[in-house]
């Protein structure tokens, strides 16, 4: 038996990758083809007979161009014999020969039959063209398939390395190589191994023979040539065993991907507590990236990211994310960039204790010009990155002064309210993680809001609510910059124009800056606050 224990994120991935290949749809729970332990996944070799097949399904499933270019020459042809070459036909035939075209075996197998479609093709013509399409590949499918496999694993070769049948030099029977180099030899034992080294990844197994943990294998990882000043005597290699070789092969299969505009990404949520938490974890997330699509264009992958980081808060105990990695791969670049992101236990017991005000917040938005920018994102960066400050809600005020100026350059669906309950969460962030304190009182926030709303109600008695925005900027302008003497002078002279007395509470806390401005931003919200009915006006414009 063999026994793969969980590691880094990236052996991991190759672990969930490799289940999912070799289950092949089966239930975790209900197969009897690998053992699944707390930390490690156990199995015969004798149960990878099959796995070469298996691996080139997993791949079509990610790019099964042969079935698509089958069914859309199929749905073509049936309406042109449906009396339906119209101009909308006509744009599918269209794109579906710039699909040929691109689709370099297909091509050929057309030209070595001289079947081309004419740019005037008749009705006759575009029949017999489709015909031939689905003809040729019906006919020679496996070879396809396979083909369609490489062209995917050699665009995300990044991700899988480029060994034996991804060579160039390999133009048919993939399926085949793949079995003779590194199925069988492990079923049969039948590999030469390294007599002085033991795997650098397991270190339970003897190295396979000039197989290396190189660049070739996962590009970011590994070493070459390019780095060997980092390596004793220069000797950049890392022997590796022929079982961790097919665990990073598998990789692709462990990742969920995502396309943005012409772009792909892939992520990975990395949980190391068990294979079985690990699995369930990217099995919910794939599906969830499936179920959002849409959404996820929409808000990003970072506001995604923190809705389901919400809703496993909803479904776990508090402690749940602790310990969880989320990975993104970016091939977009010459060289993969990888990101990580995950929250500590103090981050997670944050947030779930502020659940029902962060699901308050999702979706927070604003627009400048032609740009929408997503806050809550933004936001759940700032506190995961430890950076956030009030410098950011004075951003967000400010944004949404301008907003309510005739100005269509600003647009935001904030309202006084929500900047209140990022002013509170701002608050709490700042005292439990900057200054260790556990105690607050949150009720003092709330007061000064209401006395930001009894002083607009007297600006609205005196009819000089036009007055309200430009107070409040100034107030935000000396916020910003922690001036407190111009904040209180602002805030005297207010109140001795009403023959009002001044709220103690602003005195209490003069002392301290940092309490200030959550009790200052409150007064300014509480003064630019809404009515009832315009808020939720306001909730369904943007």
């Amino acid at each position: 038996m063999e026994r793969v224990y969980l590691s880094d994120w990236a052996y991991n991935a190759g672990i969930i990758g490799f289940l999912e290949i070799i289950l092949d749809g089966e239930d975790i729970d209900k197969q009897n083809i690998i053992k699944i332990g707390d930390n490690y996944i156990e199995f015969d070799r004798s149960s990878l007979s099959g796995f070469s097949e298996k691996f080139f399904k997993k791949a079509y499933e990610r790019y099964p161009r042969t079935d698509e270019v089958i069914t859309s020459a199929k749905k073509i042809y049936e309406d042109i014999l449906n009396d339906k070459l119209n101009n909308e036909t006509k744009e599918e035939l269209n794109k579906l020969k710039r699909r040929v075209a691109g689709f370099s075996k297909l091509s050929k197998a057309l030209d070595n039959e001289e079947i081309k479609l004419s740019p005037k093709y008749s009705e006759d013509e575009a029949i017999m063209y489709l015909n031939k399409i689905v003809e040729i590949l019906d006919n020679n499918k496996s070879e396809f398939m396979e083909n369609d496999v490489k062209t995917y694993l050699a665009a995300i070769s990044s991700i899988c390395g480029q060994k034996s049948f991804l060579q160039n030099n390999v133009t048919d029977k993939l399926l085949e190589r793949f079995k003779e180099d590194f199925e069988q030899p492990i079923i049969d034992e039948s590999n030469e191994y390294d007599r002085n080294n033991s795997c650098l990844i397991c270190g339970q197994r003897k190295a396979k023979r000039d197989a290396m943990l190189d660049t070739g294998l996962v590009s970011f990882l590994g070493a070459n040539k390019d780095n060997k000043n980092f390596f004793w005597n220069f000797k950049p290699k890392l022997p590796i065993c022929e079982i961790c070789e097919l665990i990073y092969f598998s990789i692709f299969a462990g990742l969920t991907e995502f396309r943005f505009g012409q772009n792909k990404k892939y992520y990975f949520v990395d949980k190391s507590e068990s294979v079985k938490e690990l699995y369930y974890s990217n099995k919910l997330f794939m599906e969830l990236m499936r179920k959002e699509e849409n959404l996820l264009k929409e808000k990003g992958i970072l506001n995604f990211l923190n809705d389901y980081i919400l809703m496993k808060l909803k479904e776990e105990s508090k402690f749940s994310l602790a310990n969880i990695s989320f990975i993104e791969i970016d091939l977009s670049a010459s060289f993969p960039k990888v990101y990580g992101f995950n929250i500590s236990r103090q981050k997670a017991q944050f947030i779930t204790s502020n659940y029902k005000i962060l699901e308050k917040l999702t979706g927070c938005n604003y627009k400048i010009k032609d740009t929408v920018n997503y806050i809550f994102g933004s936001f759940m960066n700032s506190i995961l990155n430890n950076t956030l400050n009030y410098q950011y809600l004075g951003m967000l005020e400010q944004i949404f002064i301008n907003s309510l100026k005739p100005n269509p350059s600003y647009s935001t669906n904030l309202t006084s309210y929500k900047l209140q309950l990022f002013n509170l969460l701002s608050f709490k962030y700042i005292k439990i993680f900057k200054r260790g304190e556990q105690n607050m009182d949150e009720r003092r926030l709330w007061r000064m809001y209401f006395f930001g709303q009894e002083l607009k109600n007297l600006f609205i008695e005196r009819k000089s609510q036009n007055k309200i925005s430009s107070l409040a900027y100034r107030l935000i302008s000396a916020l910003r910059v922690g001036d407190i003497n111009t904040f209180m002078n602002l805030i005297i002279r207010t109140y001795m124009s009403f023959e009002k007395e001044v709220p103690s509470l602003f005195v209490s806390c003069i002392n301290n800056e940092e309490d200030y401005c959550a009790l200052g931003y409150s007064f300014v919200n509480g003064l630019l606050g809404q009515d009832k009915e315009d808020f939720n006006n306001k909730e369904e414009e943007f």
